[in-house]
């Protein structure tokens, strides 16, 4: 009889910790879902009562404190769990957490690009369980959560989960994570592109190399290649898929539609411009950057503005020549005179883009539009060529442009600074003459009547000396010229 009754209490013992188990279970799957309540709030702090030196109990109720918003509770929960010797885990990286909790963090790496920051977190398990990819169903255990926010912003929230097979990240794939991120919010931004953040990326142990994107997901086959600046290139293309809008179908490389290689090439140069804290000397980054810049972006800058200018064109060009003119109009007049040629798009087709950078520049002409010089010209031998241009415009003797301007009377505006003679000509009509002569910048007009809508020649010509074409305007003129010869004015 005691036999018997001692076994039952065995059973009964067994039986409440596996429904304790389960309970807390359900706790933790709930939380790692985002649902927090009251009940579970008790939950914590009894499990607590019954073990106060449990490091995880207190980072958990971090978390729902998180989840709640209740930061100060928070607060004093994980600084608890760390005064226990916590390490950071899943239940220290909810999905919001104040930006000024940030600074004493020396496991999260940051980085910025314009306003946009964010905030890396070790690669840490999946919990309560693993969770599986929404294509293959497959396992994954392991996970990488990136931060962010705008500058000066009190809050950053997960704006990519980094998904994985691996136990810690190798080497060159350590910081493609931030680098996701970073893309898909200034893609999104610039390009006024609505992403559902966070978005998951789900990195298959292995694969071919691969990369698939849909709604939310992005899937990458592999770690392969073992190379931090192809990885960077990588998911920049995946961003742009997620969040540039994609004019096609093109021939000419492995995918018809643009959005992936657009991104590819517009976060290089972003980098150039406004990544140096995030390129930060690290001179693997910088070569494969600046290899790319020249052999990849400036080469087809300059074949864009070779096909823009052949007479007659063919009917549609080939994917590089599409991309290169978007590089053009971006470092020409900025990324929102690239984000309004296409929102302006009747269609996502070449001939559409055509029509939108025409209804573009046609409005914009009302007003005036002002183009800096930031391009390899249309003769450019890229043997020659400085990728400094790219962020400072062209120093040059001799630039000849592509432009493209409607019918109409216009008043071209040069901010220049050097000391000669310059000429501007419109296609193979001289316009203007000037005599420069100052170490201060100065600006020179002259009014001109373009005959007909089409893609010209805009040449700068120094006949003696030499100086810098700071920047160029073109406006709508009130006076029409009496003749094609141009009306010339000079202010200092």
């Amino acid at each position: 009889m005691l036999r018997r009754t001692f076994a039952l209490a065995l059973v009964t013992l067994a039986s409440f910790s596996a429904i304790a188990a389960s309970d807390i279970s359900t706790i933790l799957n709930r939380l790692a879902q985002g649902v927090v309540d009251d009940e579970i709030i008790a939950e914590l702090k009894a499990k607590l009562q019954t073990d106060p030196k449990a490091p995880a109990w207190w980072a958990w109720l971090g978390y729902a404190h998180c989840l709640r918003q209740e930061w100060d509770e928070a607060k004093g929960a994980y600084q608890r769990a760390e005064d226990l010797g916590a390490k950071p885990s899943f239940s220290w990286f909810p999905p919001t957490l104040p930006v000024s909790w940030f600074a004493n963090r020396g496991y999260l790496r940051q980085l910025a690009i314009g306003d946009v920051v964010v905030w890396q977190s070790p690669n840490v398990f999946c919990e309560p369980v693993p969770v599986a990819d929404p294509k293959h169903g497959d396992k994954f255990s392991k996970v990488v959560f990136v931060y962010g926010s705008k500058a000066q912003a009190d809050y950053a929230s997960h704006f990519v989960q980094w998904l994985n097979q691996f136990g810690e990240l190798p080497r060159h794939l350590s910081d493609v994570p931030s680098i996701f991120a970073l893309a898909l919010s200034l893609f999104s931004e610039r390009f006024g592109m609505p992403v559902k953040f966070p978005v998951r990326a789900w990195l298959f142990a292995k694969g071919n190399g691969s990369a698939f994107s849909f709604a939310g997901h992005t899937l990458f086959y592999g770690s392969i290649p073992d190379d931090r600046w192809t990885w960077w290139l990588k998911v920049a293309h995946e961003a742009g898929h997620h969040a540039i809008p994609a004019f096609g179908e093109f021939d000419g490389l492995h995918e018809p539609y643009s959005g992936g290689f657009l991104g590819e090439r517009l976060f290089a140069l972003w980098l150039w411009d406004e990544g140096r804290e995030v390129v930060n000397g690290d001179a693997e980054i910088e070569r494969g950057l600046k290899n790319y810049l020249l052999g990849m972006v400036s080469a087809e800058i300059v074949k864009s503005q070779q096909w823009l200018l052949q007479a007659p064109k063919p009917e549609k060009p080939p994917m590089q020549v599409f991309l290169g003119l978007c590089l053009y109009l971006e470092r020409l007049g900025g990324w929102d005179l690239l984000k309004e040629a296409m929102a302006n798009a009747p269609k996502d087709t070449w001939d559409g883009f055509l029509a939108g950078f025409e209804i573009t520049l046609s409005r914009r002409l009302s007003s005036g539009l002002t183009l800096r010089l930031r391009v390899p010209d249309a003769n450019t031998p890229l043997s020659s060529f400085d990728i400094s241009n790219l962020r400072d415009g062209l120093m040059s003797p001799s630039i000849q442009l592509a432009w493209w301007l409607p019918q109409g009377d216009f008043q071209c505006t040069v901010k220049v600074q050097g000391k000669g003679k310059l000429q501007v000509r419109w296609g193979d009509e001289q316009i203007a003459q000037w005599e420069v002569n100052a170490s201060e910048p100065q600006t020179f007009s002259c009014t001109f009547d373009n005959q007909r809508a089409h893609w010209q020649r805009l040449r700068f010509w120094w006949l003696s000396g030499s100086g810098k074409i700071l920047s160029v305007n073109f406006k709508g003129a009130n006076d029409k010229p009496k003749s094609a010869q141009a009306k010339n004015e000079r202010r200092g």
